[in-house]
């Protein structure tokens, strides 16, 4: 991937080039969960929106859709990955 500046890492497909992670917590059971980020452009494509409008379509809270709570109050943090953390 040629990379252009500005750089605007809006995609999963350019998360994974640069290798930066991403990670979920849900603001009603304050569950945390650090996202697998190339499994997730897998999935959904590397040209899938990484932007908080764009996931929140896709994920949810499975312990807060089971007990019947709001499942899709979320928050979404971009994180750098360390070189021994990357695939």
């Amino acid at each position: 991937m040629t990379m252009k500046y500005p750089f605007v890492e809006d995609t999963l497909g350019k998360k994974v080039a640069i290798g930066t992670g991403l990670s979920v917590d849900c603001i009603t059971c304050r569950r945390h969960v650090v996202l697998d980020v190339p499994a997730l452009a897998r999935r959904l494509g590397d040209d899938h929106g990484c932007m908080h409008w764009d996931l929140i379509k896709v994920l949810f809270c499975q312990p807060c859709r089971d007990a019947g709570r709001p499942d899709r109050n979320l928050v979404f943090t971009n994180h750098t990955v360390t070189p021994d953390k990357r695939r």
